[in-house]
This record gives C-alpha cells, structure tokens and sequence, in this order.
C-alpha cells in the first residue's frame, strides 16, 4: 500500500548525508519491520527511489503516551546526496523548497528484525556489523532490539555487538557529522542495548586488515569513543561471536564487494562455519 508522509525535518549531518524525518498525518500508523526499506515517491518524478528507513518501529505507531498526548508518528530515512539519481536529488534540493511537501512512501524488504525461522528467546548474541551507509537498516535494527530489551521480548543474557567502520573524517573529528555515532554511543553507554560498540576508521589508499595508523578516541558528549585506524577484520568477528555461534545471529550491510567477503568469511567451513541461516546480508550499491 501507497502511504502519504510530510518532511517536517531535515538534519544535514554532512556534505554528503541529510537524515529526513517523515511525518504520519492524521494519528495513523506504517507498519514495517526494522531493516526494511521504503519506496518513496517524490512530486515531479515518475520513479520511486528506494531508501532504506532508520528509525524504530516503535515511533511509527501512533500511540497515547502517559501524560494522554499522542506523539505524531514518523518514519526517518538517511539519504546519501545522488546528484544522478531523481528522487534523492529532489530530496536534496534546499530545505525551504522541499519542508512540508508531501511524499508517498511504500515498505519492502526482507533484511529485517527479527530474523525469520529464529526464536529470538534463544539468542545469546547479536552481531551488526556495518560498512559506511550500510549502517542505516542496522541502526533500525539496534534501536528496534532496545526496544525488544526494554519490553522483555529480547533475553537479559542476549548480548549485541555492532561493527561499524566508516570513512575516517580525520581531525577533529565531529561526532555531529558521523552518521549516527552519537545515537549508537548513547545506546550502548547507557546501557540501553547490553554488549559492545566497536569503531573502525578507514582511509581510501588503505588495502588490508592491518592497523598502518595510530588508534585514538572520538569524544561524544563525555564519552570517549576509541576507534581502530583499519578494517573490520575476521578477527573481530570471531572476537564478536565467541563461542556462541549456534545461538548467535548476524546481520552485514555495506558494499557488495565488503558483504560478499564477510559472509563468505563467517559461513565458509575456512572460516567460522556459521549456519547460512543465522548469517543475513543486504548490499549497499
């Protein structure tokens, strides 16, 4: 089905990035499960552009809140600017052009939480483990598994790791201009999702899994972030999993040639011999 949304807020987080916020009207509620995407329809453009959403379920439903006020319901979306593709570049357009425009939006895909043909009761771990933009189904995903946590659907013991390297900005670096760097500290620094959040910085000429740069540490917001100047390797996925890959799950998104290489890497009998169906990957093109 065909939804009608607003775009009530635009938060430019860099040269490159706008994080959209897409207002519900009228008290309803888009069902969709974390980690899908949205086929969204902009005025003036036949085609629908494909964006995957990076808020939580939870804040798409339209609901009373203790004080009796409803919160409108939104979805959210990261759009990475695409001068050659129509919807994002209309997306892109100055911000007073586009506020309050109305857009029609549809939900697909099939890389979502949580995952299908798995008792999440079972769960010991989760492992999210991120390529640059690939980090937008996942941060869906981490917020939705808070949520799971705070309602009791998730098990105390279950814990999450996320993996999350990205393009190193280089000094200073402003957590304000790092894709949901600061939503992921918080969640993970207040204890809101139980586990680890691990920081990669890559830069373009670097080839191989071999820190060739000194680590360091991003500040966000009085919490230190440290950071390793390199690639996710298969070390750190094992370190991740531990022993528990008959009762872990884990889910990659980024690049394909990134994607295929670690799942190759985490189901091959070479590498760690997971189970191909605890192991589910969406390619960023």
């Amino acid at each position: 089905a065909l939804h009608t949304v607003i775009i009530k807020h635009v938060n430019q987080i860099n040269d490159s990035i706008r994080v959209f916020r897409l207002a519900i009207p009228n008290q309803k509620t888009i069902q969709f499960s974390a980690g899908q995407w949205l086929d969204v329809y902009v005025p003036t453009v036949p085609k629908a552009g494909g964006f995957t959403v990076t808020s939580a379920p939870s804040v798409a439903v339209a609901q009373q809140g203790p004080d009796g006020q409803v919160p409108q319901a939104y979805l959210e979306l990261a759009i990475q600017k695409s001068p050659d593709n129509p919807p994002a570049a209309w997306l892109w357009q100055p911000v007073p052009s586009i506020m309050n425009a109305e857009v029609k939006v549809r939900v697909g895909g099939s890389f979502v939480w949580p995952p299908a043909g798995i008792d999440v009761s079972s769960l010991r771990k989760v492992v999210l483990v991120a390529g640059g933009v690939g980090i937008n189904p996942l941060i869906s995903i981490l917020t939705a598994i808070a949520d799971d946590r705070k309602h009791g659907r998730l098990p105390e013991s279950c814990e999450v790791t996320m993996l999350y390297s990205m393009k190193d900005p280089g000094p200073p670096r402003d957590v304000k201009k790092m894709l949901f760097l600061e939503r992921i500290t918080w969640l993970f620094a207040k204890g809101v999702v139980r586990g680890t959040f691990r920081l990669f910085l890559t830069r373009p000429f670097e080839r191989n899994t071999v820190p060739n740069m000194e680590d360091g540490m991003v500040n966000c917001h009085g919490f230190g972030v440290k950071f390793a100047s390199r690639r996710i390797s298969l070390a750190d996925l094992a370190s991740a999993i531990g022993h528990d890959k008959d009762s872990a799950v884990v889910y990659v998104c980024g690049v394909p040639a990134m994607t295929d290489e670690m799942v190759e890497k985490l189901v091959s009998n070479d590498g760690l011999g997971m189970e191909r169906d605890r192991v589910l990957f969406e390619k960023w093109w």
